[in-house]
């Protein structure tokens, strides 16, 4: 431990274990880490929070979802940064997203803590364009946590990317599993023709992040163009089996001045709903079918009563979605549904034992709501 860490590590580390009672989980090591020796870290564009500020809950909002923990806030956007715990990746790492407090979705930025930082240092280089009054080394703050983090030097030399696309390049050389440059980089080979290659990169982002939906509907998209409306089909099911606030806005992607700007999982009911006779028929079999394509899928009372029947039949997973899907639906809107909700996500933790995913619930559950 250095010097540093020492000085700051007996209220770094109580600190630290308040966050780890109220998230109920142990911290990466890598955040740990970065906390023992920055008592309060600013890397561009992310502002951290304090860790007294994390375990009083701040950034946390009525209707957001309980594994996405925010740590920090994204200077000049409004947004937040956190973690995303899931049963599913907490083996391979936490994910890191950013909550776009404006449009209401989360969009994954790295694959892990240490991945965040780089993406950071390099981000932060190439949006302020600025360098250090000499030109060359200077001992600022994001130098410091370079050498302190053992991040690659190589972040803070050479020159700043020309433009998005070299950005996105070097961002996926320091994050394979960068899903949100993957699709950038797969966007602009497609605009150049080359679908093949966007295809390539559409697939890596789809790995990388399962539960992201906007890989997948960028695949469907491919196939869509092409005419091989059956695979696109296939697609557009995968979407729409995420959740509501983990597909963006066809904005989001480089896709042609004409395309029509929309929910990507609008989009891909709509898909859904034009070639019904492509889908086979334990597709159209699922009751999520009647649900997005038969019904209103942006409705809060179809997923609720989705939730209660696929929890009638035993499907835990489906009826958490389909909470989770109705809750950031009406967050905002007064009435018992929004508590109704809440309690029945509460439930459905306690019984799979997933008192952390509870605990943080019960917190929400008592914040204000946006807008009521």
């Amino acid at each position: 431990m250095s010097r540093s860490e020492k000085r700051h590590a007996p209220r770094t580390g109580g600190s630290v274990k308040e966050i780890e009672q109220f998230w109920g989980t142990a911290l990466p090591s890598a955040f740990v880490h970065l906390y023992a020796q920055f008592p309060l870290p600013f890397v561009a564009p992310c502002e951290f929070l304090s860790l007294s500020a994390i375990a009083e809950g701040q950034g946390r909002e009525f209707g957001m979802l309980p594994q996405f923990l925010p740590f920090g806030r994204a200077v000049d956007e409004g947004g937040m940064y956190g973690f995303y715990r899931t049963p599913e990746n907490i083996e391979g790492g936490w994910p890191v997203l950013y909550w776009d407090t404006e449009e209401m979705m989360l969009v994954p930025v790295a694959s892990d803590f240490e991945a965040f930082l780089r993406r950071c240092v390099l981000a932060g280089r190439y949006g302020t364009e600025t360098q250090d009054a000499d030109g060359n080394q200077g001992e600022s703050e994001v130098r410091k946590i370079v050498r302190g983090m053992n991040l690659p030097p190589a972040l803070l030399a050479g020159p700043l990317p020309r433009n998005d696309s070299e950005l996105y390049e070097r961002l996926a050389d320091f994050d394979p599993q960068d899903a949100l440059s993957l699709c950038h980089l797969g966007c602009t080979r497609r605009s150049r023709g080359d679908a093949e290659r966007a295809l390539d990169f559409f697939h890596r982002a789809s790995e990388a992040t399962p539960w992201f939906g906007d890989p997948c509907y960028l695949v469907a998209d491919v196939w869509r163009e092409r005419g091989q409306l059956d695979r696109a089909v296939q697609e557009w099911w995968v979407v729409v089996r995420c959740l509501l606030p983990l597909c963006t806005r066809t904005w989001k992607w480089d896709l042609g001045a004409e395309y029509p700007e929309a929910d990507i999982y609008e989009v891909a009911a709509d898909g859904l709903s034009q070639h019904e006779n492509l889908a086979p028929p334990e597709m159209r079999s699922d009751p999520l079918w009647n649900a997005v394509v038969q019904q209103d899928p942006y409705d809060p009372n179809v997923r609720e009563r989705l939730g209660d029947a696929l929890l009638s039949g035993n499907d835990l997973a489906g009826a958490e979605r389909e909470y989770l899907n109705a809750l950031s639906l009406c967050g905002s809107e007064r009435g018992k549904q929004p508590d109704r909700l809440y309690d029945a996500l509460i439930d459905l933790y306690d019984c799979q034992g997933r008192p952390q995913d509870s605990t943080l619930a019960r917190y929400d559950r008592k914040l204000p709501r946006s807008g009521v």
